[in-house]
């Protein structure tokens, strides 16, 4: 036989062991089918329910349900060991050998009996595929189910789709469904759930009811970091993260999260907002969360919440004993940065909840907003939000300003935890801006509430009068306003009426008052913090101003150079007496130091102003000074001006120390009572003792008025209230907000 026959014959014959071969491999595969589409029909207890008891059950089970038996009730007989899961936690590198797809529908019960399935692996290969259930209709009852190491999955690749408009999304990660519209309760998960955007630790939407749940584990989400941005803008402008659920309209009712919460952050070019939660990333307005906790860790780069990161709905009952953290990346613009116990971003309402985790953010770059609340922030969101009867541990949490229905417990507190949640030790707010002669002992404030002011010498003094001295002179002198004079005390027995009597003692005693730190103040300006080693830090800000004031411009002729801020208008028919004030201020470098530390030459060239700039058109002006607790003094007049037309009530202090001044200046309209001198007082004692501003900004050779002003780095409130028109143009700032 030739060479060529040969080769040919073992040619035929290893083409012919090939076929055979693949006919024995393609009789298994239709063998293994066979087998499959014959296994038994599981059985059914006296319920009805068909018994689930191995993994070919459970698939018998989603294949019933994908051939349309949506109504099929099931049973979990014994726990479902669906996988090997030793090292389940990296099977995002390593997955397992079975693979499991979701049941697009369902609408009956599937009753877990406490058991658990154990191994749960997500397909993702194509859309749709990180859950359990796609969607559980309106009679879906999901009961005392466990779900045991688990991992559920989307990427960026697998899971991104294009929405009817162009736009392009992904879809959310969670371990038992991706929408719920009917009941889930009893349900403990403990899985990993990684989201290429947003995730949910047990379900991605919430329309029905999650009722006694738990979820451990982890929930990481907004790692599509490397992706990027597509040509059409996405689908949606937040990623949210919860441990419970993604988003809530429905009800989330005793549920509680022991897991780690995640969320990063996108390529900077997405511009998206991210808000993460222990329980919910986002709660709607028709949603509720009530008599839920949690206890696990939740990390956000912008908007983090024990409970919710944004809400519109209803948060109540709740607890968080977990620790909450923002680390701000590197942005190249601003974004409101909120660390919140219960709420970041609260537009709903928040009733009878503790905060006793930590809540602490790492800023690189300021924000508008003090970034750290004990309870939630009701500012950023675009419906104000309102908290009532609510408690952060203070140990844990620093809160920059106080809140209405928000206050502060110690960890002596603990053991009354429960009584303040029931009311047995309800507190009530507190707030005033008048001057008050002792420490108030008012419940869920302590010192850092209260602003010190000192007056008169450093330590008591023994004087002894001379000729020519009365009350008035003697308290300006050493009080820095006669206005003090009854602090003075006579060491001989002559009543108060007797007139001085030269070599008689007078004891000059050292006073302190305390300013009561507003409720619901937000910071306005920003700047950086020099430290001594030379470094810079970012301050939460320069000042504070209440939320329902507007700050921006007022143009007038003895406004340039000023800021202002001013009362946003009321509804019809409130009474706001202090609806026409106007705070002028500004902040400036000053490399003069305190230039008016000879208060008794600047006080004789403030009156000489007033008399050159009004002559006899101004009355009742009056000077303040009072030490502060960082060593700075805290200056200031009012008086009352008379123009041809009206009569205005001024009022202006000052903040000087080396690298920084402050001039505040409020003017109103004459009413019954004083509102201006308190609050400009009060704004200018607010300001954060630490900062400092190395250069000058302001022009001061544009300052109105300086003709008969003796301070150049300062504005002439007399020049100022004489041009001032109520009537002026004030144009706002506008505000950034978090979570819209």
């Amino acid at each position: 036989m030739g060479a060529k026959k040969k080769i040919a014959v073992k040619a035929v014959c290893l083409t012919g062991i090939c076929a055979c071969a693949l006919c024995i491999v393609l009789f298994y595969i239709y063998a293994g089918r066979l087998q499959e589409d014959m296994h038994t029909t599981p059985k059914q207890d006296d319920d009805g329910y068909y018994l689930l008891c191995t993994k070919e059950d459970f698939n018998w089970f989603i294949s019933m349900a994908e051939q349309g038996n949506i109504d099929i009730n099931v049973r979990l007989n014994n726990d479902l060991i669906l996988n090997d899961t030793s090292g389940w936690e990296n099977w995002d590198d390593l997955p397992p050998e079975n693979k499991y797809y979701p049941i697009s529908h369902y609408n009956g019960c599937f009753d877990g009996g406490g058991f658990a399935l154990e191994g749960y692996y997500s397909g993702c290969t194509r859309n749709w595929q990180a859950f359990i259930f796609s969607v559980l209709e309106e009679d879906a009852r999901i009961t005392n189910l466990n779900i045991r190491n688990s991992f559920f999955r989307t990427t960026y690749r697998d899971s991104s789709y294009e929405e009817d408009d162009g736009r392009i999304d992904v879809v959310t990660s969670a371990a038992l469904c991706f929408c719920n519209y009917g009941i889930i309760e009893g349900c403990d998960v403990q899985a990993k759930v990684v989201g290429a955007w947003s995730a949910g630790g047990i379900a991605g939407i919430n329309y029905g009811q999650m009722i006694h749940c738990r979820f451990s584990g982890s929930v990481e989400a907004g790692l599509s970091q490397n992706i990027k941005r597509p040509e059409e803008r996405p689908g949606v402008s937040t990623l949210h993260a919860g441990g419970i659920c993604r988003s809530n309209r429905g009800i989330i009712r005793d549920c509680q999260n022991d897991g780690r919460i995640t969320l990063g952050m996108l390529p900077e070019d997405y511009h998206m907002t991210y808000a993460a939660g222990g329980i919910a990333g986002r709660i709607a307005s028709e949603g509720r969360i009530e008599d839920s906790e949690n206890t696990g860790s939740v990390e956000c780069v912008q908007l983090a919440g024990g409970i919710a990161g944004a809400s519109w709905g209803s948060i109540s009952g709740c607890i968080n004993s977990g620790d909450v953290h923002v680390a701000q990346p590197d942005w190249k613009y601003i974004k409101a940065l909120i660390c919140a116990g219960i709420c970041a971003s609260n537009g709903g309402t928040i009733d009878t909840c503790l905060h006793r985790g930590s809540a602490t953010v790492t800023q690189s770059s300021l924000s508008f907003y003090a970034p750290v609340y004990g309870i939630a922030c009701n500012i950023v969101n675009p419906n104000k939000g309102v908290i009532a009867n609510c408690y952060y541990l203070k140990e844990n949490t620093l809160q920059a300003y106080r809140q209405s229905g928000v206050y502060k417990l110690s960890s002596d507190d603990a053991a009354d935890f429960s009584a303040y949640l029931a009311g047995d030790k309800k507190m009530e707010d507190r707030d005033t801006w008048e001057l008050l002669s002792d420490l108030p002992d008012y419940p869920g404030t302590d010192e850092d509430d209260f602003i010190r002011l000192g007056i008169g010498p450093a330590e008591h003094v023994h004087y002894e009068v001379q000729p020519g001295d009365n009350l008035w002179d003697i308290a300006e002198t050493y009080y820095g306003s006669g206005t003090f004079y009854e602090l003075l005390e006579r060491e001989t027995a002559a009543g108060a009426d007797t007139p001085l009597i030269p070599g008689e003692r007078l004891l000059i005693p050292r006073r302190d008052y305390y300013l009561l730190r507003a409720n619901d103040e937000e910071g306005i300006g920003w700047n950086y913090c020099e430290l001594p080693s030379g470094e810079t830090c970012p301050m939460h800000f320069i000042a504070a101003k209440p939320i329902d004031w507007y700050y921006g411009y007022m143009d007038f002729d003895g406004g340039r150079g000023f800021s202002v801020m001013w009362p946003k208008e009321k509804e019809q028919g409130q009474d706001v007496p202090e609806a026409d004030i106007r705070i002028l201020y500004r902040f400036d470098g000053n490399p003069e130091g305190d230039f008016f530390a000879d208060w008794g030459a600047v006080r004789q060239s403030i009156r000489q102003s007033a008399e050159a700039c009004c002559g006899d058109a101004v009355d009742s002006l009056r000077f303040y000074c009072y030490a502060l607790d960082n060593g700075e003094k805290l200056y200031g007049f009012s008086f009352q001006l008379y123009r041809r037309t009206d009569a205005l009530r001024c009022a202006a202090f000052y903040r000087i120390r080396d690298g920084f001044l402050a001039e505040f200046v409020g003017i109103e309209p004459v009413q019954q009572d004083w509102h201006v001198l308190e609050r400009v007082r009060y704004l200018a004692a607010e300001i954060d003792n630490v900062l400092s501003i190395p250069e000058a900004e302001s022009d001061c050779e544009a300052f109105y008025g300086r003709e008969n002003w003796d301070f150049p780095m300062l504005h002439n409130p007399f020049a100022a209230a004489l041009a001032y028109s109520k009537d002026a143009d004030c144009s706002a700032y506008v505000l950034f907000t978090g979570a819209q």
